[in-house]
Parts: C-alpha cells; structure tokens; sequence
C-alpha cells in the first residue's frame, strides 16, 4: 500500500482509537512564560540558543506575561558566539594548511562574538534569577491556562552516573538537576496548569518531572503538567551552532513550534501538522510532526513515553513483536501518520516492522558498524603525516610555526603549491581529503537514519502500551494516565 493511501486509511480510522485519546484537549493558550537560554559561558553561548529564545518569545500571545532570563543577562555585552565569513582563502593554501595543522584545520570557521539581539532580557540565566523567577511565579494567582516553561541551552549528565536527575547548564557553570526543578514547581500554586518545553542535550531525563520529587520511583503527581523534551537522557541533542543561517537549523525546537503556530523561525507557513483536522494543532500533534521532519540526530520524548514506561514489566521484545496494522489501529491520527512516514523513510514493511526495526537500531550500533565510520578520518590521517614529512624536508623552517623563518617558508611552500599540485605530489591527500568529507556526510546521514529507527520504535512502543494501559491497565493509573494525554493534548500557542 502506498504512503499517501496508508496516511488516508488510518485518519479514517478515528472511531475505533482507545477511549480517552480521541478527544480534543482543551484550547487554552499559555497565561505567562518564563524563558530560560544561554551556555554555560562565553564559549558555548551560541547564536543558534540565541535565536531560540527570540524565536518562542515572539510566538508567546501578545499580552502573555514572560520572563526571559538569557546568558549574562546584559543586552548590551558581546556574549552571542557567532560565525563571521571569512576572507577568501585559495584551494591551494587550505591544502596547505591542512597538511600542517591536521584534518580540522579546514573545519574550524571564524567566530566573534556579539550583543544579543532580542527584544527583551529579564536577567541571566543563572541559578539565583532562575530561583527568582520561580519565586515571583509562585506569588501569581493560578490560572486555568497553562504556564509555559522553555529551557534552551545545554544539559550535561548528572556527575555521579544518575541519568534520571541530568542536569540544566546555567550560565557561571552551575545547573538545575531534574530533582531541583521538580522543587521548584512543586511550590507553584497546585492548579496551576504546566506545559514544559526542553530541548539541552540529555534533557529527556526532565520528564521525570511527572512524578514526587523528579523521582521515577516517585508518586505520579496530580498536577496537570505535560513536557516535551529534545532527546533521551543519555542522548546529545542537535541545535548548539555559532552557524548563523537559520535556514540549516534542523533541530526540536523549530519543527515543535513551527507545528504548534504554523510558522518558522524564518517566518514561512508551515502545514501538515494538524493530523486529526480539528482546525488546532496540539502539542502532541506538534511532537508527532518533529519525529517526522526533524533532520536531526534529536529522539524526542514526551511526559506520556516516561509515565507509560514507569508503569510497564512488558518485555521490549513483546512489545515490539505486535503486529504493525494493530498499532495502526490503536494509534491517534498523529502517531499513525509518524509511525506510516517513518516506516516510508526506513522503508520498513509488513506486519514485523517494529521488530524489524529495532534489529536494525541494534545492528547500526554495534561496534563492527560503529568503527566503519572512522575508516576514512584514519586513512586521511596517514596521508596528512606523510605529506607534512615530505613538506618539512623540503621547508625545514615549517616544522617550528614559532621559529624566525615560518613566515618565510610558508610563502615559499604556498608559491610552490600549484605546481607540486600539478604534479600529482599530493594526489593522495587530496583523494583521502575527499573520501573523508564523503564519509563524513554518509556519518551523518546514518547518525540521523539511526535516530529515525530510534523514534519509530519507541512510537510503536508508545503506542502499544498506551493500549495495554487503557484496555487493562489499573483504573487509578489508566484514570491519571487519560488525563496526562489531554493535557498534552493542549493547543497552547496561537496561530501566527
């Protein structure tokens, strides 16, 4: 069956969805913000966090109170880290800087850094104006609209090997760990509605938010609260890049946001995101448009993946080996059109494929396939060592860069270049220089495949054990687990 007739078939589907799903979550939109973005210090405060923190600020509703706590919290100091073009250098003199300074010579762009520009800083994302913030939140009257939290920036593992309490960078080196900010909210006023958007490296450990303490052996809390998060706890995530041009950015906050508002951070529409046609588009529906497009390493997860999990002794491998068409059917209209366009990108068919694809997943780490992708850096290596041998005979003044003669060698190594280039005396190099830039790309490119596997397999298990849950889960869990779903459900943010 075709692609576009499958995503057809399962929007037709909605009356046999598992009780409790196919409703519309409430429409309410955000009632106030508080924005948190920036490194840890000058040399991991990209411009690409930079450009988040702009970005969900002015999708926020007009009159929607916000806090943005940004990096040094100073608008007026050069604190974004931001690529700057550089002067045009010659094939030839590349070459030759490659050959003496090694492969990541030709990788390295120039960089500067400069003001920030968004239209507004509360203060620095440090730990005090963060305690502050929550502080001045818990003095506001609770409203039935939801309080948005959205953390940009980068997240580290937790030190002592805890990769349930992973840890938030703030700016002057110190953090917010799971079980610190599940303090803080704690303390917000107890009907007070919580949609939580975190996209650091490692940040899917934040979605044991959801229970006593940011404990996953903790009660699940009452409190209506759903989160979304970047990648899974042991996972890096993509987005931290000096690289200026946001056309490139492929990461979970621009195709989250751009399918929750219908706009992107370069202010093109965006479609497709509202699966089951209600004329909104949920966070759920949001979260299901990031698995499909975002063209990224990222392995997003949501409050609902870590509740299910929690609360399940199922094997992965019976759940996996359940026949694709039942979870079709089980499925909402949005995690039927992931699960479809997925299975398309994978190209992944039949009734096995979640076994199939977490076969795949595995054979794609092993350390066999793993250490194929450093074949073409190793060979490059060698060529660049005897090339740089070769060169220094010729030039001795280059092997000491701090000697009186550098200068003068290095004009003279560059004035020579064409012709030995010629001459095929660094045919070689330049063979090795070209299979490593393939290699890298083909790195990448099964990096992403690998995520893509990774989504797919932990949707299909989503899927699965949400049915398992509705159809004969615990009542008290299934009740809690039902009302999780509409919250994340919501539709929060308004068109644009």
């Amino acid at each position: 069956m075709r692609t576009a007739s499958i995503v057809r078939w399962v929007l037709g589907i909605s009356a046999t969805l598992a009780a409790g799903l196919a409703c519309a979550g409430p429409r309410s939109m955000v009632s106030r913000a508080l924005i948190v973005g920036g490194g840890p210090d000058l040399a991991h405060n990209q411009v690409s966090i930079e450009s988040n923190v702009r970005y969900v600020d002015r999708l926020l509703p007009r009159k929607a109170p916000r806090t943005v706590l940004y990096a040094d919290g100073d608008a007026k100091a050069n604190s974004v880290l931001a690529e700057v073009a550089a002067a045009p250098v010659s094939d030839d003199e590349k070459l030759l800087t490659v050959i003496l300074n090694g492969p990541g010579a030709q990788a390295a762009p120039s960089t500067t850094h400069r003001a920030p520009e968004i239209s507004r800083i509360d203060g620095p994302s440090s730990t005090d104006a963060v305690t502050k913030a929550f502080a001045d939140l818990r003095a506001q009257k609770a409203s039935s609209a939801p309080l948005l939290l959205y953390f940009t920036g980068h997240g580290s593992m937790d030190k002592g090997g805890n990769l349930d309490n992973n840890v938030y960078d703030l700016w002057g080196g110190t953090g917010y760990s799971v079980q610190q900010l599940a303090a803080e909210i704690a303390q917000l006023p107890a009907r007070q509605p919580v949609a939580l958007v975190m996209v650091q490296c490692f940040s899917g450990s934040f979605g044991n938010l959801l229970f006593q303490g940011g404990l996953p052996k903790g009660a699940t809390l009452e409190r209506d609260i759903a989160g979304f998060f970047a990648s899974l706890p042991n996972l890096p995530a993509a987005g931290c890049t000096p690289e200026v041009n946001e056309a490139d950015y492929h990461d979970f906050t621009s195709y989250f946001f751009a399918a929750l508002t219908g706009i992107d951070r370069l202010g093109r529409k965006t479609a497709g995101a509202d699966f089951n046609r209600d004329g909104r588009v949920g966070m759920d529906e949001a979260f299901c448009y990031a698995l499909i497009n975002d063209k990224s390493i990222d392995v997003p997860v949501c409050t609902s993946d870590v509740f299910l999990r929690a609360n399940t002794t199922t094997p992965d491998a019976d759940l996996l080996a359940r026949p694709f068409r039942d979870a079709l059917s089980w499925a909402t209209p949005a995690q039927a059109a992931a699960l479809t366009e997925l299975s398309s990108q994978l190209r992944l068919e039949g009734d096995d494929r979640g076994t199939v694809a977490f076969a795949r997943y595995r054979d794609a780490r092993s350390p066999q396939n793993m250490a194929r992708g450093g074949r073409g850096m190793r060979s490059l290596v060698l060529a660049l060592r005897d090339a740089r041998t070769d060169l220094n005979k010729r030039h001795p003044a280059l092997a000491d860069r701090n000697g009186a003669g550098f200068q003068a060698a290095y004009a003279e190594a560059l004035k020579a270049m064409p012709a030995e280039r010629a001459s095929g005396m660094y045919a070689a190099v330049e063979e090795a220089l070209k299979a490593a830039a393939a290699s890298g790309r083909a790195g990448l490119d099964a990096e992403i495949q690998q995520s893509r596997l990774l989504r797919f397999v932990r949707l299909f298990k989503t899927v699965v054990l949400t049915h398992d849950m509705l159809e004969g889960g615990e009542p008290g869990l299934s009740a809690r687990f039902k009302r999780l779903i509409q919250s994340e459900q919501r539709t929060i943010l308004p068109k644009a």
